[in-house]
C-alpha cells in the first residue's frame, strides 16, 4: 500500500501537478490583495492551472523531440508520450471552453500572455539544442511562469499600492531563485547540462540564492497593509527554504528530492488561505 501512494505521488511530481497547485496558491494569494479580503475568480484560477499544466507538459515533450531524454521526468515522458498528448489536446478543449466564464479584463490578459508564450515556444523551437540560448532560458521561462500567476488577478484591480507591485516583482524572483537551485543541482548531476548555473558557475548561483532572500527580508519593511506584510513574509520564507535547499546536497541530491522540495516551496502561500 505504501508503494502504491508512494508511486502515485511520484507520478504526479513528474506530471507537475505539484507546480500546478503552487501556481494556484500564489496566484490566489494575489487575488487577495490589497487587504487580504478579496476572492478569487474560480473560472480564472482553473484556468491558469489547466493552462500551467499544458506548458509544462508540452515543454517536456518538445524537450525531447530536441534531444535523447536525459533524466527520469523526461523519460516517462518519452515512454508515455502518445497518452500525454493525448490529455494536451483535451486540457487545451476544457481550457478553451472555460475562457467562457472569464471576465474580460482577464480574457485580454490571456491574449497578451498567449502571444508571448507562442513566441517562446517558437523561439524555443528555432535554436538548435547546443545553443547558448538555453543557458538564458530558464530567465526568461521564471518570467514566463511569475506573470500570469500574479498578472491574471492584477487585471482585475484598479487601485494596487506601490507594495503589491513589488510582491509581483518579488515573485519572479522567487521563481528564479527556484529554477536558478534546481540548475545547482542538475549541474552536479550531468556536466552536459545547458543551464544558467553551468554557465554562471556553482558558488555565483549561490551568492545570487542568498543575494534573493535577503532582499524578501528587506522588502518586508516596505509593506503598507497588514496583508501586505503578511504576503512579504511568506515571500521571505519561501526564498528562505529555496536557499536552504541549495547548500543540503548530501542530503537532498539523493532521488531528486530537492526537486520535490522546491517545487512545494510556492505550496506556502495557501497558509495566508487557510490560517
Amino acid at each position: 500500500m505504501k508503494t502504491s501512494v508512494i508511486n502515485v505521488l511520484r507520478i504526479c511530481h513528474y506530471l507537475s501537478l505539484d507546480v500546478v497547485i503552487g501556481a494556484v496558491a500564489s496566484s490566489w494569494m494575489f487575488w487577495q490583495m490589497p487587504d487580504g479580503q478579496s476572492s478569487p475568480n474560480s473560472a480564472t484560477l482553473l484556468i491558469l492551472g489547466i493552462s500551467t499544466w499544458i506548458v509544462y507538459v508540452f515543454d517536456r515533450l518538445l524537450d525531447n523531440l530536441k534531444a535523447t531524454p536525459n533524466d527520469v521526468r523526461h523519460e516517462f515522458y518519452f515512454r508515455h508520450q502518445y497518452y500525454l498528448q493525448v490529455l494536451l489536446i483535451i486540457l487545451f478543449f476544457i481550457a478553451l471552453a472555460l475562457i467562457l466564464f472569464l471576465p474580460y479584463p482577464v480574457r485580454w490578459f490571456g491574449a497578451f500572455f498567449s502571444v508571448l508564450l507562442i513566441g517562446y515556444f517558437w523561439l524555443l523551437h528555432k535554436k538548435p539544442a547546443d545553443s547558448a540560448y538555453h543557458y538564458y532560458k530558464e530567465i526568461l521561462t521564471a518570467v514566463l511562469y511569475a506573470l500570469p500567476v500574479f498578472g491574471s488577478a492584477f487585471a482585475m484591480k484598479q487601485h494596487l499600492g506601490l507594495g503589491a507591485y513589488i510582491a509581483a516583482l518579488n515573485f519572479v524572483g522567487l521563481v528564479h531563485q527556484s529554477i536558478l537551485v534546481f540548475s545547482v543541482y542538475e549541474s552536479n548531476e550531468n556536466p552536459n547540462a545547458k543551464n544558467l548555473a553551468r554557465k554562471i558557475g556553482s558558488t555565483n548561483s549561490r551568492i545570487w540564492v542568498v543575494c534573493i532572500m535577503l532582499w524578501m527580508g528587506i522588502s518586508y519593511l516596505l509593506a503598507d497593509t497588514p496583508y501586505l506584510k503578511q504576503v512579504f513574509f511568506v515571500e521571505w520564507l519561501m526564498a528562505l527554504a529555496s536557499m536552504l535547499i541549495v547548500f543540503l546536497p548530501a542530503y537532498l541530491s539523493v532521488n531528486q528530492r530537492y526537486r520535490w522540495l522546491g517545487e512545494m516551496v510556492f505550496w506556502l502561500p495557501l497558509c495566508l488561505i487557510f490560517f
